[in-house]
Formats: structure tokens, sequence, C-alpha cells
């Protein structure tokens, strides 16, 4: 079978193949190649040596194992004797929708689907037929897809910027499928180090001093230091032999990484380098580069977005504590109460296990939940006797003008809302619209039951304070009727657990930041 002229009339004769029929098959989009008892190629499409990256005419009379490497998803080499083909030709078993990788020297990876099924030729032998399909492309755009999702999950859902990019070098590496994700900050010491500040993946391989952005070391010439020194991406597809890679040459081998990729990305006026590790060779081709250079793009826009989704924050904070002033301002009997109702309430809604996000809108909901006693005439607000009802439905408007006065104001849910429901009741007896049980937002029914604790708790000038003791005794009486009694309950929990009003401004923050 070594002679190319016997493989050819192999080819043309004894598969007798028509003309017409070798230009549908040459015409197809997959690959087709025909295997003789040898596991030789006798035949093979135009489309199978494109997929392939290979000459066409020179597969002939060749084994695949010979011009090619396949591995398995995991990336695990597949010996020669257990290629597809092989293994259809030795056990007679056809193999259908096997996925592989091939790895062809010098241009990287392809992924395909492909199919095997044992023929007979008109002289007796036996032979394999194979067809597959490149599902390089498609598997690309998955991972785009699917790396882009987890990094917008990770924007959407982290409120600091050092957690967002350990996020989002953990999604480059379990999503993406690489081996190392790090991001570095060129620093202005004496040795201009590349400080590692967040990395995923295989840490191991990192160590201080590492990397450096100077030109004139040997470690600031490689991938990382010659992106952050020149701003432009670094492709090194074989480390085994990257000029520049000499310095770590030997610890890429020990670690199994065959290329990586350097880029930079701006955070702020503060630049800084995603490098990313992969362990075959050739791992960025164009596409991969493209790809990779719109998730360092994402890196640096996450951040942008957390510092002014924080800058947000910090003015709301600054808002709500004005419009608590302001409502306080007016009662110096209750000065403090909205701080104080703010603080019990989320420890409320912590020790119930309510997520961060939602324990700080009970906390800003509680600072500014009397908000509507702006509206109160003073001299109601401060009477030492008994209200009048025309009064007292005074007293009760302020849970309507304060819930317009935050809507207004275009605050995050749940801050109106807990203005207007606050006062409202588990049985329906509560005002201003008579909500009963789930209808009242959660957030109000644990302000409901702060509220009431810090009021009964500080002395006012119609009534004496009472004691701790007493103001639980009461809400737990009251659970299930006029409070909601997992809320209650809670309560009591915290205050088991030591709580006091003098220190919880400092519990709260210690635990949630």
């Amino acid at each position: 079978m070594s002679d190319t002229a016997k493989v050819k009339a192999i080819n043309h004769d004894t598969l007798s193949l028509g003309t017409s029929y070798r230009e549908i098959v040459d015409s197809l989009t997959q690959g087709v190649i025909i295997y003789n008892s040898e596991s030789e190629i006798v035949y093979a499409n135009r489309s199978a040596s494109e997929i392939l990256g290979l000459e066409h005419d020179e597969m002939f009379g060749c084994r695949l194992s010979d011009l090619i490497s396949l591995v398995n998803d995991d990336s695990s080499p597949i010996s020669s004797g257990d290629f597809p083909n092989v293994l259809t030709l030795r056990t007679g078993n056809s193999i259908h929708m096997k996925t592989v990788g091939i790895d062809i020297a010098g241009k990287g990876r392809r992924g395909v689907i492909l199919h095997t099924k044992r023929l007979a030729f008109d002289d007796g032998s036996m032979g394999v037929s194979s067809s597959f399909i490149d599902i390089s492309e498609y598997r690309r755009s998955n991972l785009a897809a699917s790396l882009f999702v987890a990094l917008n999950n990770s924007v959407v859902h982290t409120t600091d910027e050092a957690s967002l990019l350990q996020n989002m070098c953990d999604s480059v590496v379990k999503v993406g499928g690489y081996a190392l994700a790090l991001v570095g900050f060129g620093e202005n010491d004496r040795e201009r180090n590349i400080g590692v500040a967040y990395a995923s993946g295989v840490t191991d391989y990192l160590y201080e001093g590492m990397f450096s952005w100077s030109g004139s070391k040997s470690t600031g010439r490689g991938p990382a230091g010659m992106a952050l020194r020149t701003g432009e991406v670094q492709v090194a597809n074989d480390l085994s032999s990257h000029p520049g890679y000499e310095p770590w040459r030997k610890r890429a081998e020990k670690f199994g990484f065959g290329s990586s990729i350097s880029l930079v990305f701006k955070i702020g006026a503060q630049s800084a380098v995603l490098a990313v590790y992969a362990r075959d060779k050739f791992a960025f081709d164009d596409s991969a580069v493209r790809l990779l250079k719109e998730i360092a793009s994402e890196f640096g826009l996450g951040v942008a977005h957390v510092r002014t989704v924080q800058q947000l924050a910090a003015s709301l904070d600054g808002t709500l504590a004005a419009l608590s002033r302001l409502a306080e301002g007016r009662d110096p009997y209750t000065a403090g109460h909205q701080t104080r109702v703010a603080s019990l309430g989320a420890a409320i809604a912590a020790h119930l296990n309510l997520d961060s996000e939602t324990v700080d809108l009970v906390r800003k909901s509680g600072q500014v939940h009397d908000i509507g006693k702006v509206a109160i005439p003073i001299e109601i607000l401060t009477r030492p006797g008994q209200l009048s009802s025309l009064e007292f439905e005074m007293i009760k408007s302020h849970t309507l003008v304060g819930a317009d006065i935050l809507t207004q104001a275009s605050l995050p849910w749940p801050i109106a809302e807990v203005a207007l429901q606050h006062h409202e009741r588990w049985d329906g007896s509560g005002y201003p619209n008579g909500l009963k049980g789930s209808d009242i937002c959660f957030p109000a029914r644990i302000i409901a039951v702060a509220d009431l604790v810090e009021a009964m708790s500080q002395h006012r000038p119609y009534r004496p304070a009472r004691g701790l003791d007493e103001t639980l005794a009461l809400i737990s009486a009251e659970a299930g009727n006029l409070f909601d009694a997992a809320v209650v309950d809670a309560c009591l929990g915290v205050f088991r657990n030591g709580y006091a009003f003098e220190s919880s401004t400092w519990t709260v923050r210690n635990r949630y930041g």
C-alpha cells in the first residue's frame, strides 16, 4: 500500500466512485475520509483536508495519526491505536457523535464531531468510512456567550471592585476553561514589579516578584511586562520557544502551560494587565484574541460600573441622612429614632438570613420611614397630652406624605413602600390602607416591629419609657396578630444575642461593611 499510484487506483477503481458521486461528496461541507484495512487514507474530500488543515494530495496513503493529534474533551491525548477509525476497523463497532479535538502543529486546536462505520471493498477487504464536521466556531460562540453572561452576572451582583475582579478571574478559568487567569498592576517601586492582585486557577505557578514591566530586566521582557509597557496585546503561542519567556520556560513546562496571552485594560487612569494561560500550545488564534480583548475591556468596564454604583450609593446615603435629620430636627424627643429603627431593622433582616443587599435596603428604609412627619405641625408632634381624633388623623397622614416624598425622589424599592406601610398590621387593623398579612411588603413588616420596639423603649412626653422585657413581651404576645410571627421571632433572637441600641450601628456595619 505504500505505492501512491496503487493507492490512487484503489481510490478510483476499487471504491467504484463515479465522477458525479465524487463531485457531490467533494461539495459537502462535512469532511469525508475512507480508510483501507491498514488504516491508510484512500479517499478524502476537499472539506476533510480543509477542516484538518492538511494538503489534500498529501493525505493519501497516510495514517491519520501520522498527520494530526487527537485529544478527548478533557484534553487528554488519544493514542494512535485508539483513533476512532482504528477502533471501528478493529472492533467493527460504529461510532456516532463523538467529539474530539484536533491538534495541528502550528495551527492550534479544532473541535469536530465525527461518525465512523466499517465497510467492505469490492475486493473483499475491510475499511472504514468517517464523516465529521467542524464545531470550532460553534464552540467559540458558546464560550463567548457563556463568558459574557458570567462576567455580567459578576458586575450586577458584586458591590466592590476587589470581589468583582476576583470573580471575573474565576469566570475566565471556570467558564473559559483556561488554566490560569490573573490581574496585575505595574508598581512604581525601584524594581518596577508587576504586583499580581487577583488570580484564579493554577495559582501555585505564581511567586512574588515574578513579573516586571522594566525593559532592562529579563522578567520585564515577557508577555505581561511587554503588554503593560507598550499597551499592545502580547501572544505567546508556544511557551517552550517564545523568545521572551526564557525566565519561566522550565516553570511553564513543570505546570503544563503551553501558551499565554497578556492584555492591558484601564481602571480609571491606572493600567492593569490581564494574563491568561492555556495548557495547549497555539490556544490563542485570531478568534481567541478577539474574544479576550473584549473580555479585558469588560474587566475595565465592570470596575467603572462598580465605582459608579458606589458613588451613587454614597450619594443616596447622604440624601437619606439629610432627609432623616430634616424629620428628626423638628422633634427633639424623637431625635435618633429613625436611625435606631434602621439599625434594629437591619439586624432583624440579617437574623432572618436575608442577603446583604436586602439588609441594606431595610436599613435605608428605616432611616427615612417617618419622613412624612415634616408635614405635621410641630405642636402636635411635641404635645404631651392626649391627641384628639382629628389630630391623630393628621399624625396618621405621615405615611402617605412620606411615601409621596420618597416616590418623587425616585429612590429604590422598598424605601417609599416602607414609609407607606410601616403602620399596617398583620391582622389588617393598621393604616393607611388596612393591608393584611403578606399584602404588606416584607421590609415594612420588619420596620413595623423595629419601630414599635424602639418607640416603646424611649421616653416620650406623653408616657415614660417601658423596659425592654415589657416591650419584647408585648410584641411576642402580638406575634401572628399585629405582627408577622417570623419577624417577631427574629427580633427576639437579635436581643437574645446581645443586641443593644447603643451598639447596633457598629454591629450591623461590622457584619456587612
